[in-house]
C-alpha cells in the first residue's frame, strides 16, 4: 500500500503526504518519487533496488544512475536512457535497474525563455531568480540549443565497490558545441542533506539522443524553461541487510559536492 511507504516528511519532519494517486496505473502529479538516498551512493550501494519499469510507472521525468553505478540514468517523456562511460547512449529496458534514481510526473507550472548566459553557476542563480520557492522541489526541463555543454558519465563498477567520491576521480568527461536538446533538472532544498542533492542536479540528452550525461557546465545559447513546483516527496527505501546495516549519518556534503561538480582529474580521462 503506498500510504505504508516510507514519507520521508513524516520520519523525519513530522509532516505528512496523502495525495490520492488518480488512478492505479497514472503517476500522481506534484511528487517526486525517490529510490534510497544519496547518502547510500556515497557509501558505494551501487546495487540496483528498482526496476525502470517502476519508476516509469511513477514518473516521465527524471535522472539517476543504473545497477552497478553503469552511466547516467536519464528519464524523458516517458523513456529512460543510459549514458554510459564511453559515452554512448542507448535506451534501457523496464528489466534494468537502478540503484538510486529520482522520477516525477512533469506536470507544467509555468514557462519563460531561457536566459543566455555563460555558465551554468549564471543559469542557476538566474532560474533562482526566476523561481524563489526555497523549500520546494522544482523539476526543470529546459528544451533549445547550447552553445557548448561539459558533460560526464561514469563507468560500470564492481564489488568490493569504493565509495563515489574515489570513482569521480576515473569519471569520463567531453564537451560538445551548438548541441539540441533538453536539459532535465531537480532543484532540491538545502535541508534535504544526506538525503538527495540539494540544490541542482543536472542532465542533458541531445535532440538526436546521441549525446548525454551529467551536465558540469553549460552555455544556453536560446531554448524555454518549463517547471515544475512539487511538494510532496516520497522515498522508497532498499529491503535489504546491506542497507540496513550501512551507516548513513556521516555529513558527505563536501564530498558530494565535488563529485557533482568534478570535472575529473586530467584531459587524459576525456572521451574523444
Amino acid at each position: 500500500m503506498l500510504l505504508n511507504r516510507l514519507f520521508l516528511a513524516s520520519m523525519l519532519l513530522g509532516l505528512a503526504s496523502c495525495s490520492p494517486r488518480t488512478s492505479p496505473t497514472e503517476p500522481a502529479p506534484d511528487r517526486i518519487i525517490q529510490v534510497s538516498v544519496i547518502n547510500a551512493l556515497m557509501i558505494g550501494r551501487y546495487d540496483g533496488v528498482a526496476t525502470i519499469g517502476a519508476m516509469l510507472r511513477e514518473g516521465d521525468f527524471g535522472l539517476g544512475t543504473l545497477d552497478h553505478l553503469d552511466g547516467e540514468l536519464i528519464i524523458l517523456d516517458g523513456r529512460a536512457y543510459q549514458v554510459r562511460g564511453d559515452g554512448v547512449v542507448a535506451e534501457v529496458g523496464p528489466e534494468a535497474t537502478t540503484p538510486f534514481a529520482v522520477v516525477t510526473a512533469f506536470d507544467e507550472d509555468g514557462a519563460f525563455a531561457c536566459p543566455r548566459v555563460s555558465s551554468l553557476t549564471e543559469l542557476e542563480a538566474r532560474l533562482d531568480g526566476a523561481l524563489p520557492q526555497a523549500n520546494a522541489f522544482v523539476a526543470v526541463r529546459i528544451d533549445g540549443r547550447l552553445d557548448s555543454a561539459t558533460l560526464r558519465s561514469v563507468h560500470r563498477q564492481e564489488p568490493p565497490y569504493r565509495p563515489l567520491a574515489a570513482v569521480a576521480e576515473s569519471q569520463s568527461v567531453w564537451s560538445r558545441e551548438g548541441v539540441s536538446g533538453t536539459l532535465l533538472g531537480i532543484r532540491s532544498p538545502a535541508w534535504v542533506r544526506g538525503l538527495t542533492v540539494p540544490g541542482y542536479h543536472w542532465h542533458f540528452l541531445s535532440d538526436d539522443r546521441k549525446i548525454g550525461g551529467h551536465v558540469l557546465d553549460c552555455r544556453p545559447a536560446e531554448g524555454r524553461v518549463r517547471y515544475d513546483l512539487v511538494h510532496d516527496w516520497e522515498i522508497k527505501l532498499p529491503d535489504s541487510q546491506d542497507f540496513d546495516r550501512a551507516d548513513l549519518t556521516p555529513d558527505l556534503s563536501r564530498e558530494l559536492k565535488r563529485v557533482e561538480s568534478s570535472r575529473g582529474p586530467a584531459p587524459g580521462a576525456d572521451r574523444p
